[in-house]
């Protein structure tokens, strides 16, 4: 068998596995979707049919009906993710800067730290996360969500911005220094038009990260039904005898629909961001 055909089958084979992989991770959401856009009269059979018999978009107007605070807790939700975006982008910015910049003796070490900060999962850290905002009294409130979300997107974020900074010359920053900029100019004026697309990835990053991590925070930080996100608000369709799938179902997709639209929005921006540059010695 010839080079040129082994290497057409290989290629053959992983686009077929990779679409294999692609339904099988797809599946539950096209699930979600039928279920949203079944008739909540229809009665349920099992196994589900792949292709609905009917379809209706009634299920999304019962949701706002079952659920009136629905659009507070999508609003909630929108506040805590960009809370944490805003906070990640203000801490590292500056902080890649200073470790893409400046030659230090921890600076390694403190790399290294970064990359292992970011391992921790939300459970590990939440009894000294809930001790922490009520010593400061800022339980039920949105900063001590936003506050505890970014602790888990600055290391990461720090580190996206420190690789895409080593990528640009210093001579653009000394040229500056000499027509009168100062260091915080530079950055402003020069540097961050520059890393733009590392910016917006570690934006969106933030926002996507912080949105999924709100329903443990505030499980434990937010008292009241006022501050609640959607993670927290799907938990209304449940009733003591029966649960409201086909409007849940359309809620969740609603709730989605936010994250997914910003992320398509700006994704070359994103791959761009995640794959340019690197850590130098």
């Amino acid at each position: 068998m010839k080079m040129s055909t082994k290497r057409r089958l290989k290629g053959i084979i992983y686009q077929i596995l990779a679409v294999a992989a692609m339904i099988f991770l797809l599946l539950p959401i096209y699930q979600m979707l039928i279920t949203a856009l079944r008739p909540s009269d229809l009665p349920w059979i099992s196994p589900m049919p792949l292709i609905p018999e009917k379809v209706s978009f009634r299920n999304f107007v019962h949701a706002f009906q079952l659920v009136p605070r629905l659009p507070r807790y999508l609003l909630n939700s929108f506040l805590y993710g960009l809370g944490v975006s805003v906070i990640s982008l203000c801490i590292a910015i500056p902080a890649g800067y200073a470790l893409a910049r400046f030659e230090f003796r921890l600076r390694r070490p403190l790399m290294v730290f970064i990359i292992y900060a970011n391992m921790f999962a939300p459970i590990m850290l939440l009894i000294p996360i809930y001790v922490i905002m009520k010593r400061f009294g800022l339980i039920n409130t949105y900063l001590s969500v936003i506050l505890s979300g970014s602790i888990f997107t600055i290391p990461l974020s720090t580190w996206l911005v420190t690789s895409y900074m080593q990528t640009i010359p210093k001579d653009i920053e000394e040229a500056s220094f000499i027509d009168g900029c100062s260091v915080y100019s530079a950055i402003y004026r020069i540097i961050l038009p520059m890393i733009s697309p590392a910016v917006i990835a570690v934006f969106i990053y933030a926002f996507i990260t912080g949105w999924s991590q709100q329903f443990i925070l505030a499980l434990v930080l937010i008292k009241t039904d006022q501050l609640m996100p959607i993670t927290q608000g799907l938990y209304q369709f449940f009733s003591r005898s029966s649960v409201r799938w086909n409007e849940m179902m359309a809620a969740i997709l609603m709730s989605t629909a936010i994250p997914v639209v910003l992320f398509l929005s700006v994704q070359r921006y994103i791959v761009k961001g995640l794959t340019t540059g690197s850590l130098k010695g």
